[in-house]
């Protein structure tokens, strides 16, 4: 039997592997994935106890922007995509777990910020080092 929380992992990792057919449209769209970043940023606002993750945040909308302009390749197109998605999920407020219920409904959106980095933690290391050695930080 499953528990609670492999339920609900498996249905926020479904979630984001439907948002990854947005997540090609949104790429191939300068205007929406800016408009996405921006969106994805209030959103973080409203999270509790993000502080200890905000510098991977930073680092990871700083790669995405850098993808997008081309500036920096390094990374699979796949992963890529699944931080799009992630991007999508949290923005989106009538997710797995809508924002309207009080309490609840940014949990879910927190699970996702912490699936996405924990899954591109070596790729975000990767990308803070082609910064430090480009001059980009």
């Amino acid at each position: 039997m499953k528990t609670k929380k492999e339920y609900s992992e498996r249905k926020l990792k479904k979630a984001l592997e439907e948002n990854k057919e947005k997540a090609k449209a949104f790429l191939n769209d300068d205007d929406k994935m800016e408009t996405l970043f921006q969106e994805f940023e209030k959103k973080l606002k409203l999270i509790p106890k993000i502080g200890k993750r905000a510098s991977d945040i930073a680092v990871l909308l700083s790669m995405l922007r850098a993808y997008i302009k081309k500036q920096y390749t390094d990374v699979a197109i796949g992963t890529i995509l699944a931080a799009i998605a992630g991007l999508i999920y949290v923005v989106n407020p009538m997710d797995v777990v809508p924002e309207y219920i009080i309490g609840f409904g940014i949990v879910d959106d927190a699970a996702v910020i912490g699936i996405i980095l924990q899954a591109m933690h070596m790729d975000l290391n990767k990308y803070k080092k082609w910064q430090k050695a480009n001059g980009k930080r």
